[in-house]
Order: structure tokens, then sequence, then C-alpha cells
């Protein structure tokens, strides 16, 4: 081979190396390309067909662009309002413009364009998928809304006929209106609580008026006895003082004698006056303690009941009506609580995050009714391979976290993978036809110190790893051990 053909062979190399990366196919072409070029006997009819092959290739691809950029440029320009705006499409107004120019223009362009697209300009596969999955969402959280109402009896009859709408899944138009009506029975069901509560504090504030009158009626009660008391003491002591002054200056037996019976006569009276008296302020008393002992067990009773009814709004609150587990927010309490167990006793502390394998795919194959069924089955059979200190929780969609107390990394995903060969076999049919369920899930051990999220982000991204490798898998995170 000439000196000129080894320069002309060696740019061409080069300029296959360039074009790398553009396309797979056009890659595989290349290299077959610089293959010829690099081949000791060169032969330039194997050249020429792998050339023809590239460039049937590269011409597609430029068709490709040409109408990419094209599109790109119209579409900008439907959703872009005014003309100033309009002046960013530019750079894509000359004959043949590059992916440079598209680049260039693409960064201002973002800023400007509105991020919910206009449906009735831009209508793709996507955005309908995207509008779809909200009104599934929308459906799903008014659905658990309702059934919590339904929980408390409150509008029971009502919201069950409600959630019986919203379980068909409406459309916009007719979801609209349940939403609506869902809205006032709500607005009800509050007013109707902050009424029952207003009348609770009310009748609190008027036990509580009734129970200081009784206290203040006692106060002076006892300060009536305290005078009777006294008065009878200074009178009797007036009595034995005037007794013993006539038995002093009076010798006469007889005299004495009547004296001293007209003085204990006297003395006999104001007795029994003080008695009468003491008596009955005595049982004025007891009265009133009798009266504010029930005042005082009523408002016992009443807020031992509103004790009750706070707990079983908190527990509602943090129950996931679907699956009856916890929500997210019962596991943000329980899991802070397990840490600073963990960190106080220097206990080790699990936590893995599940998810059920291509739940998208059963919602759309058959329906958000087989895939709340399915939720709620596949909920019921992971709590059955729980310990009793296992913690597990519905974090949101298809997602399941679950904390393990006292266990180790290696322990913790032993005890998922039970959790997880479980479902595996577990049997689930829709019209008569097998429907294989398996779940992934991803395992971290917190360290101490470790705050939720850091750990969590470990956990996920050990169940990214178990999807990305085949799914129906645990992976345990080993990176950040101490």
């Amino acid at each position: 081979m000439s000196e000129e053909m080894q320069w002309l062979c060696r740019g061409a190399v080069s300029l296959t190396l360039m074009l790398k990366g553009y396309d797979p196919q056009l890659d595989i072409s290349l290299d077959t390309l610089r293959s010829r070029l690099k081949e000791q006997n060169f032969r330039l009819d194997a050249f020429q067909e792998a050339l023809t092959e590239v460039e049937e290739i590269h011409d597609q691809l430029e068709s490709l662009r040409t109408e990419g950029i094209l599109n790109f440029r119209r579409i900008s320009e439907i959703l872009l309002d005014s003309e100033q705006d309009k002046a960013l499409l530019q750079p894509l107004q000359i004959e043949h413009p590059g992916i440079t120019d598209v680049l260039n223009v693409a960064e201002p362009l973002v800023k400007k364009i509105s991020i919910t697209p206009r449906t009735e300009d831009v209508s793709n596969q996507t955005t309908q998928q995207q509008i779809d999955d909200l009104r599934h969402r929308l459906v799903h959280y008014f659905r658990s809304l309702l059934q919590s109402l339904i929980l408390q009896k409150e509008e029971s009859e009502v919201a069950q006929q409600l959630e019986q709408q919203f379980s068909k899944n409406p459309k916009w138009s007719e979801l609209e209106k349940l939403i609506k009506q869902a809205m006032e029975l709500l607005k009800k069901h509050l007013v109707e609580e902050k009424k029952q509560f207003e009348g609770y504090l009310s009748e609190v504030n008027t036990k509580l008026s009734r129970i200081n009158q009784i206290v203040e009626t006692d106060s002076v009660t006892l300060q009536e006895l305290k005078e009777i008391n006294q008065a009878f003491n200074t009178s009797l002591q007036e009595q034995m003082t005037e007794t013993r002054s006539k038995l002093e200056n009076d010798h006469r037996v007889d005299a004495l004698k009547g004296e001293l019976l007209e003085s204990l006569d006297g003395i006999t009276t104001r007795l029994k006056t003080y008695q009468t008296a003491y008596s009955e302020k005595l049982h004025s008393l007891q009265n009133s303690k009798e009266q504010m002992t029930l005042h005082i067990q009523q408002l016992e009773r009443e807020n031992l009941n509103l004790l009750a009814e706070l707990d079983k709004e908190r527990k509602l609150s943090a129950l996931d009506t679907l699956t009856q587990l916890p929500n997210r927010q019962g596991f943000n309490t329980r899991v802070a609580e397990e840490i600073s167990r963990a960190d106080r006793y220097q206990h080790f502390l699990s936590l893995a995050i599940i998810d059920i394998d291509f739940f998208k795919r059963i919602n759309d194959d058959f329906g958000h009714l087989i895939g709340d069924k399915v939720l709620r089955m596949i909920a019921k059979e992971m709590k059955k391979k729980c310990r009793g200190s296992d913690f597990l929780a519905r974090f949101g969609g298809e997602e399941f976290v679950l904390l393990l107390p006292q266990t180790s990394l290696n322990d913790a995903a032993w005890a998922v993978d039970k959790i997880r060969k479980h479902i595996e076999t577990r049997p689930f049919h829709y019209q008569n036809m097998p429907v294989p369920l398996t779940i992934s899930a991803g395992v971290a051990q917190f360290n101490t110190g470790e705050d939720i999220e850091s750990c969590m982000a470990r956990a996920d991204a050990s169940l990214y790893s178990s999807k990305r490798t085949g799914r129906n898998k645990v992976t345990a995170d080993t990176s950040n051990l101490n």
C-alpha cells in the first residue's frame, strides 16, 4: 500500500472514530468499515460495500435529524405565546440547522415554556398516560378519605355510596362532580366535629363554673363553722366565768344550787344550738362534696371518651385504609422511636424497602381494582411472615418499608428473602388465569447516629440494584457499615 493510500486509510479511520457514539447501528457499520481499512490485504470491493452501508445509515440519520429539528421548531412555536418569545427560535431558521443549534435554543426555551403541556395543542401518549395516572391517584386518595369516614361511622351511608362510585374509576367529567360531593361531605363532617367539640368545651366550662361555685360556697361554710365554733367557745367561757363569780360571791347553798342549775341549763342550751348549727353546716358541706364529686367523675368520663376518640383519630390518620398497614406517617413515628432505642442500647437496626415487580403492568392489564386487590393480598401475606417486633408499613404506591429491630444486615436480608420466597409461591388468579406476583427489595443497616434519610437512600439504591439485575431478589447494602 502506497504512502498516500496509508494516509487516506488513516484519515478514514479517524473519521469513523469521530462519528462513533452517534447511533448504535451506525457504530456497527463504522466498526466494519474500520476493520476493512486495517486489513493487510486491502480489498476495494469489501471496502466499498462497507462504505455504502455507512452512507445509507448516515443518510437515514440525517433525514431523521432534519425531520426532528423541524418538529422541534414547529412544537416550540406552538408552545410559545408571544412573538418576542418566538424570537428564541431564530438560530433554527437557517437553511440547515444542526444539533448544536437545537441545544443552544433548548436552554432558554425551557425557561419560557410552561411545565404543563397544553393538551389541546400537543397531544402524545406519554402526556395522556400521566393524566390518567393523576386521575387514578386522585381516585385512590378520595377513596381512602371516604373509607376513613366509614370506619369512624360518620355519614357512613353517604360515604359508602360515594366510595362505590369512586371505585368504578370515573372519568374526569364525573370525577369532578364526585370530588365536590366528597369535599362537601368532609366539610360537613369537620363542621359537625367542630360543633361537638365546642359543645363539649361549653359543657366543661359550665361544670367547672359549678365546681367553682361549690368551692366558694364551701369556703363560706367553713368560715361560718369557724365563726360558730368561736362564738360557742366565747359564750361558754362567759357562762363559766359568770357561774364562777356567782359561786364565789354567794355562800348560800340553796342559792348556789339554783345558780349552778341555771348555769348548766344555759350551757346545755348553748351546746345544743352549737351542735345544731354545726350539723347543718356539715351536712351542707357533705352535699357540696357529693355534688362536686359527681361533676368531677362526669368530667373524667367525658375526658376519657374524648381521649379515646382522639386516640382513634390518631390511629386512623397513621393507617393506610387500603392495606390496613401503617402509612408513611405511622412509619415516621415508629422509626424515630426505633432509632432512638437502637442508639441508646447499641442494638442493630435494619430497614428494607420492598417493591412489587411490574405493578404498573398489573394496573394497565387488569385495572386498578385488581391492582388494589394485589396490594391488599401482598400486604397480608408479608405481614404473616414478619416477626412480632418487626414493623411493616405501606410507604406509597406499590412500595412498602420494613423495620427490623435488633437485626443485623445479614439476618435482615435473610428474613426479607424469606418473605420474597413466600410471595413468589402465593397463588393469585384473574378470571381463572394465574397472575405471577413477585417482589424486589433493598436492605440496609443503620449506622450509629445515622439519620433515616441516609439509610433509606442506601436501601433504595439496593432496591434499584435488585430491579436492574432481574427483579424478584433481595440486595443488601454493604457499602457503609461501621
